[in-house]
């Protein structure tokens, strides 16, 4: 799961993003979010060729550009703006009854190691006894869910409004040709006292190049 030690304070009074930070902090709902279309046409190809998973290449690369960006590994604690060194990952997995549940994921630098870790955990929790269990007390984490039956041009996330929540919610869609290229939607929600929309482009642009050169940085 997600470090725990040695997280940073951020000092706000000296953050370029203070005044947004205060701007926003106190909003009902500071949430907003983003949905574009990612070219998956490489990973793909490089996935079915090597016989690896999909899902663990993408959630893989993901997950290196949530830890790369610092304003997805920061979290608003008791008024206090903490940046973990280190982000691990929840998604939503499909049991073998048809009902989804929880599945968390730790964050390894080689996609090799990886793989056989997020497969392992899927296998654990697609069990039809595996219980819903929320790890909402890791801040060190980013919410994810995947949806692979359609593709989306938007989408809400539920919210308990009396929950102090600044965790990134990020959804993965339904690939499909689009003249020639495999494209896949991607929604991200972020807290907008904590990013802006240049830090979810960071994260699109990175997420493509990765996406087009997967053998560079899912190979060790």
């Amino acid at each position: 799961m997600g470090e725990t030690s040695n997280i940073r304070v951020v000092d706000i009074a000296a953050w370029d993003r203070k005044e947004q930070f205060h701007f926003f902090k106190n909003y009902e709902n500071p949430f907003f979010g983003l949905v574009a279309d990612v070219d998956v046409t490489e990973l793909l190809k490089y996935t079915k060729a090597g016989g690896y998973s999909f899902f663990a290449a993408y959630l893989y690369i993901s997950q290196l550009m949530v830890n790369k960006i610092p304003e997805f590994r920061y979290r608003l604690i008791d008024q206090e703006l903490l940046d973990y060194p280190v982000i691990s990952a929840g998604s939503t997995v499909m049991k073998k009854n048809g009902v989804f549940t929880f599945c968390y994921f730790d964050y390894m630098e080689s996609f090799r190691a990886f793989e056989p870790h997020v497969l392992d955990q899927i296998e654990k929790c697609s069990d039809p006894d595996a219980k819903l269990l929320d790890h909402d007390h890791d801040k060190a984490q980013i919410h994810y869910s995947v949806i692979p039956w359609l593709k989306f041009t938007g989408l809400s996330h539920p919210r308990n409004y009396g929950v102090d929540d600044s965790i990134p919610k990020i959804v993965f869609g339904k690939y499909e040709d689009v003249e020639g290229k495999m494209t896949m939607p991607i929604s991200v929600e972020a807290h907008h006292a904590l990013m802006d929309g240049f830090h979810m482009g960071q994260y699109f642009e990175g997420f493509q190049v990765c996406a087009n050169f997967p053998a560079k940085y899912l190979e060790d």
